[in-house]
């Protein structure tokens, strides 16, 4: 995109009073002014493991009802740190995952540049995988990444008896189960589950806290 395209797209979001993914983008000072409107910014030192980072951690695992949340200066750090761990436990180094999900498009490949990892898609369909398509996928793999949304396809989801049937195919095949749910927050109403519910069928779950929240960036890691 063009530095011109970018700055036009800017003003027309910035215009928008309504928007269906996400909040309008605001300046640094106005998301400082309204995030300092609920808190008191200077009563805690950010000390690991004893401050508002531990605080945080706390709330968001209890509302995705993991046991264990961290913190993260980015989902792209996140998801690594998840899909290397997988493999490890797996001992497959093979990731399903869509052609068009973002490792794939939006991170220069890292999960194989950095860790070795390499990408199985069960289908190039612009759509979620099926459970057929998970079960009787011809290459092995170790974890299974799912991201809900789909951004890429037209933030498609699955529905809820077709994430269940997914995540059934993978395990028979004794698969780990990633989410990439930058924008998982969204998408309850659509899966028609709680947040706890739709966690609790993945091993690890990923959120953003900038894309639909609108903060100003991090991220967490559940399992």
């Amino acid at each position: 995109m063009t530095d011109e395209a970018f700055e036009r797209r800017r003003r027309a979001l910035v215009g928008c009073d309504r928007m269906l993914s996400g909040q309008r983008p605001q300046s640094i000072g106005e998301r400082l002014a309204r995030l300092s409107g609920g808190c008191d910014l200077d009563a805690w030192p950010d000390m690991y493991g004893d401050g508002p980072v531990a605080v945080l951690e706390e709330r968001v695992a209890g509302l995705l009802g993991t046991e264990a949340a961290a913190f993260f200066p980015t989902g792209t750090m996140a998801q690594q740190v998840a899909l290397r761990i997988w493999a490890e436990h797996s001992g497959n180094r093979a990731v399903a995952m869509h052609p068009l999900a973002h490792p794939e498009l939006h991170e220069r490949y890292a999960y194989a540049a950095l860790t070795g990892l390499r990408s199985v898609w069960p289908t190039r369909a612009p759509r979620h995988a099926i459970a057929a398509e998970i079960r009787d996928c011809g290459e092995s793999f170790g974890t299974l990444m799912l991201e809900l949304p789909l951004r890429d396809a037209g933030f498609v989801l699955p529905t809820w008896d077709e994430l269940t049937a997914v995540v059934n195919a993978a395990r028979d095949r004794g698969a780990k189960i990633h989410f990439d749910g930058a924008r998982l927050w969204e998408s309850t109403a659509y899966l028609g589950r709680p947040l706890a519910e739709v966690a609790g069928l993945a091993d690890s779950v990923y959120v953003s806290f900038y894309k639909t929240l609108g903060g100003i960036s991090g991220a967490m890691l559940m399992a």
